[in-house]
């Protein structure tokens, strides 16, 4: 599962589960006392065939229980039914059945007869003739639970909702709910549970819901709101779990003190929004001791305390997940020592699209926990810590775009200690990594492997070729040499993207060879692949990008390759040595390609099918004439056309 939403999944797992056996036992569900089955009444089962017709349902199997036959009287033994054990009232219908959406009717106004109705889940039932809330669901005074959450309602929430008063649970959530939220579920006082989130609901966030005092979780998330952030949800002093992330943004009235009351939280997310006045908020951070789950991603924050108070001593020893990325953090030496409290559960950190400035401080090895570790796109310089390399647990690791060196050889050794078998991804890109590339085989989970743009030299062991989960390699712009092998490639069936370019590579491999892999993107720039075109391109459906400039090819283009051009978004062939005519082929009209065969010596007339183009390059070859090319549709496609010292007949024919 992604990190991002592991913690917060879990919670929710939590939280239903206790509002489950809550419910269950408040309310003895059991149908049975001793050997004597209570009978249904009559009404509740006429209502509920009547809802079930309500829903035209396609599926049979689905509520095959509900029915008029003589075995079927007893509607308290019907499937996702259960009945109070002393009247026989329904009291609990529990319609979700899976995390797929089932597709049905409408909900007829004969829910509203089960008028003891304890418990009501509807979710992931998509009501096609029953676009809005049925207003008739606010009649079931009783309820305690209520889920309605994506089944693809639209418009108002009832404000008659608010007559709900034994309300414990609500979700609304994963639906297309609009407008604002109604005032009236401040009247809500019961409510523990209240999920909004992933709707289009807009305007303030409410200040009603700061009243909401028995509130454990409530989740606001991917909606409009604009404005403020209430100052009186400092008044929620249970609140465990608050989820405020949005794609718009909004912000605070008077910073975060209002954080300081809520002392039990263990999930905090409030991505996006704008904390640019939030200077304290390191200190009420700390403060948090009960807090796991903390994503500030994108919030505008600074630096904002002093090292005095790095280490306070409420700082919770829980936290696991940390995502500050996206922000304006600078001070290395402020940040660093400040999560060093979490040593013994931080599992993801995610501190990426900083300014951070400084060194990683070499206790960062002692995140022994550590599985996600982010810090690329930061202004981080000297060396990287080794004891990084020796927390065994790490499954991603991102140091790209920074300014660290290293000998590389170093770390592999670290990591060859360690024995990483969970190691996933390892990104150490555009830094000023040094050193030759071991031999990695034994990370057999590898599946992402970014060492582009350093100075790593020597050859490339062909143990890599047994990384079979390896979906990307990226060892482009750095200084390797020698030759490259199918070894390289035996085992790398899950492959998609290789870039190997600008090294001084050359390929030694036959033209019968089938690569195990479907690649997507192919950057072979300034490796040596030629003099013959490589054939194993002819296996490579899948590509939309191709690099094999400067690659010492000599022979012509065969006609096949040219068929991949519809589906391709770059391609280049540039600065080799490509001889010959091009045949025209139809082909479907692509714009957004990007192709450049300048400087070769293709003859011929320009094909008609390169005007797909969004950009050509065609300079520097023997090309005796462009009239099909010109002639075309290119006006409608391209965008850049580069003709310049171009060898035609009629060079009139490019002013024309």
């Amino acid at each position: 599962m992604n990190p991002r939403f592991a913690m917060a999944f879990q919670y929710y797992v939590f939280i239903v589960f206790f509002m489950h056996i809550s419910v269950l036992h408040a309310l003895a569900l059991n149908p049975m006392i001793g050997n004597v089955t209570v009978k249904c009444i009559e009404s509740e089962r006429q209502a509920l065939l009547a809802l079930k017709q309500g829903f035209h349902l396609n599926n049979n199997a689905w509520l095959s229980s509900w029915g008029h036959g003589d075995n079927q009287k007893e509607c308290c033994n019907w499937e996702h039914i259960q009945c109070s054990n002393e009247t026989g009232h329904v009291l609990k219908l529990d319609l979700h059945v899976s995390d797929h959406i089932v597709r049905a009717g409408s909900i007829t106004t004969a829910l509203a007869e089960l008028h003891h109705l304890n418990y009501l889940d509807l979710s992931y039932i998509s009501f096609n003739l029953t676009p809005s809330i049925p207003i008739f669901i606010a009649s079931l005074t009783h309820l305690r639970y209520l889920n309605l959450s994506h089944s693809g309602f639209q418009g108002k929430v009832p404000h008659q909702f608010g007559n709900l008063l034994f309300l414990e649970y609500l979700d609304l959530g994963y639906n297309s709910l609009f407008a604002e939220i109604p005032p009236q579920i401040s009247n809500l006082s019961n409510l523990v549970y209240l999920h909004l989130g992933s709707n289009s609901f807009h305007g303030n966030i409410p200040p009603q819901l700061g009243s909401l005092l028995s509130l454990k979780y409530l989740d606001l998330s991917e909606n409009g709101f604009n404005g403020t952030i209430p100052e009186n949800f400092g008044n929620l002093s249970n609140l465990e779990y608050l989820d405020l992330s949005s794609s718009y943004q909004i912000s605070l009235s008077s910073g975060l003190q209002w954080l300081s009351h809520l002392s039990f939280l263990r999930h905090l997310s409030l991505p996006k929004v704008n904390l640019s006045t939030a200077n304290n908020w390191q200190q009420l951070v700390s403060g948090l001791s009960h807090l796991q789950y903390l994503d500030f991603n994108g919030c505008d924050l600074s630096d904002s305390i002093p090292s005095s108070l790095s280490s306070a001593a409420n700082f919770s020893t829980s936290l696991s997940f940390v995502d500050l990325s996206g922000n304006n953090l600078m001070n290395s030496s402020l940040i660093f020592p400040w999560l060093m409290n979490s040593t013994s559960s931080l599992d993801m950190l995610n501190l990426d699209h900083n300014s951070l400035r400084g060194t990683i401080p070499e206790a960062i090895g002692e995140l022994s926990s550590l599985e996600y570790l982010n810090l690329a796109s930061n202004q981080l310089e000297g060396q990287i810590p080794i004891s990084l390399f020796h927390v065994c647990s790490l499954r991603e690791l991102d140091l790209s775009g920074n300014r660290l060196s290293g000998q590389f050889h170093e770390f592999a050794k670290a990591l060859s200690n360690c024995n990483h078998k969970q190691l996933q991804t390892l990104k150490m890109g555009w830094n000023e990594i040094i050193g030759m590339v071991p031999d990695l085989s034994s990370f057999s989970s590898l599946q992402v492997l970014r060492l582009d743009s350093n100075g790593l030299n020597g050859t490339l062991h062909e143990g890599i070729g047994q990384l079979s989960n390896l979906r990307e390699l990226r060892l482009g712009n750095n200084s390797l040499e020698g030759l490259i092998s199918e070894s390289h490639f035996s085992k790398l069936s899950m492959l998609l993207t290789l870039d190997l370019s600008h090294n001084s590579l050359v390929f030694n491999i036959s033209n019968e060879w089938v690569p195990p892999f479907k690649l997507i993107k192919i950057k072979l720039a300034s490796c040596i692949l030629g003099p013959d075109f490589p054939k194993w391109l002819q296996s490579q459906h899948n590509m939309n990008w191709l690099d094999i400039s400067g690659a010492e090819i000599s022979s012509n283009v065969p006609n096949w390759f040219w068929e991949f051009l519809p589906t391709m978004v770059k391609l280049n062939l540039s600065h080799n040595h490509f001889k010959g005519k091009i045949e025209n082929l139809p082909l479907i009209p692509q714009s957004a390609l990007q192709i450049d065969l300048s400087s070769n010596s293709f003859e011929g007339p320009v094909p008609a099918f390169l005007s797909i183009s969004a950009q050509v390059f065609l300079s520097n070859n023997m090309f005796s004439t462009a009239n099909l090319f010109l002639c075309s549709n290119v006006s409608a496609n391209t965008e850049y056309l580069d003709f310049q010292i171009i060898t035609l007949e009629d060079s009139s024919q490019i002013v024309g």
